[in-house]
């Protein structure tokens, strides 16, 4: 039981560590936090809170994951290297990707509704 409250601590501890020392996953979990208000405000069904939860997922992990590749590559060399390039930039691609999955299911989920709301006070 010790092993896997440590392992739940440990874990904790890398989600702490991204907030506090990354730019963009901050700005990831702020609009999470923004599209969850979004939900809760429009009533979106079960499907569209599935959808949310799904693209919030792969872009926290995929910012996780690009932060965890970028530190082992600059602990394994401070010089310049074509090879340590390609393994961020194919990380911060995938986060990027990732990202703008989430743009579009926004869009497909709110825009519509933003829309009707805006009108409402036009």
């Amino acid at each position: 039981m010790k092993t896997l409250l440590k392992s739940f601590k440990y874990a904790f501890e890398g989600i702490f560590y991204s907030l506090k020392t990354q730019r963009n996953m901050r700005i990831h979990f702020l609009f999470v936090m923004l599209m969850t208000a979004a939900g809760w405000y429009f009533q979106i069904d079960q499907g569209e809170w599935l959808a949310l939860a799904i693209t919030f997922s792969l872009v926290i992990t995929s910012e996780m994951f690009n932060t965890a590749i970028e530190k082992t590559v600059d602990l394994i060399t401070e010089d310049f290297n074509k090879n340590a390039k390609i393994a961020k930039d194919v990380a911060a691609g995938a986060v990027l990707i990732n990202a703008l999955i989430a743009v579009a299911v926004g869009y497909l989920i709110f825009f519509d509704r933003l829309v009707e709301e805006v009108m409402k006070w036009l």
